[in-house]
């Protein structure tokens, strides 16, 4: 929220802002739009690129571990974004470039032989996110959207922050997002699962302050929702799920009480 803050401000004055990212949970500090929220819906404007980004090691370390370990959903999510450009493709709603998608799994592959750090918040592990951050959003400067790293899983956690007008950390709720998705994918959740725990990350509902009932209609919602806001082709538009279909990408999980 700083960080786009700090992007919005300078874009409105035509100045080019100097960003100190004081924990790494989110990729905000190296894109150029801002996200605001109008309506309870996510809106993407404006144009801010940072003259330069100052990483503070101690400054992003000394915060609580669970927001640093978060950033590892906005690098996650381009292994269920992938599928969904790749389906979308296939549909004849995009074109795909295979060399752009292949660049970006490889930072979700790199990914998992960082676990270990990013449980630890290790000065090389922040440095390894924020590095992977740049890697994957100059991918999507290079084809022109968002597509390699924001799909179906990023839709999922828009909708349920518009159902429940809660404020979450958006790596923790995109990295749930993306364990769910992946379910609906048939898109090795498995190891998604397995690497979000190797990780230490919070993505258990019942961590998020989730309900049962809550995951429940997001997902019965969803394909309404992405057909209100107009969302890109992906696995939620190709197969809307009922009962038994949300009881299987559920199952398994804590949740709030």
């Amino acid at each position: 929220m700083v960080m786009d803050m700090a992007k919005y401000a300078a874009w409105v004055r035509g100045q080019e802002p100097v960003l100190v990212p004081s924990i790494a949970s989110v990729d905000a500090c190296v894109t150029n739009s801002v996200a605001v929220r109008e309506g309870g819906r996510v809106r993407y404007i404006g144009f801010g690129v940072a003259r330069r980004i100052v990483v503070d090691y101690a400054l992003v370390g000394s915060a609580p571990r669970a927001l640093n370990r978060a950033g590892i959903g906005d690098i996650l999510s381009i292994h269920t974004a992938c599928w969904d450009w790749r389906l979308a493709a296939r549909r004849g709603e995009v074109a795909f470039d295979e060399a752009v998608a292949h660049a970006a799994l490889a930072w979700v592959q790199a990914l998992e032989m960082q676990a270990q750090g990013i449980r630890e918040v290790t000065d090389n592990a922040i440095h390894w996110l924020l590095e992977a951050y740049v890697g994957e959003n100059a991918l999507c400067l290079q084809v022109g959207h968002s597509r390699p790293e924001e799909g179906s899983e990023h839709y999922l956690a828009y909708c349920i922050e518009h159902l429940t007008g809660q404020a979450f950390v958006h790596g923790e709720l995109v990295s749930l997002a993306v364990l769910l998705l992946s379910r609906w994918q048939s898109n090795r959740p498995a190891w998604v699962q397995s690497l979000l725990e190797a990780t230490g990350v919070r993505y258990q509902p019942a961590d998020l302050g989730l309900a049962r009932p809550v995951l429940e209609r997001a997902l019965e919602r969803l394909p309404a929702y992405v057909a209100e806001e107009s969302l890109p082709y992906s696995i939620i538009q190709e197969s809307p799920l009922q009962g038994d279909g949300i009881a299987h990408l559920l199952e398994g999980l804590r949740f709030a009480v």
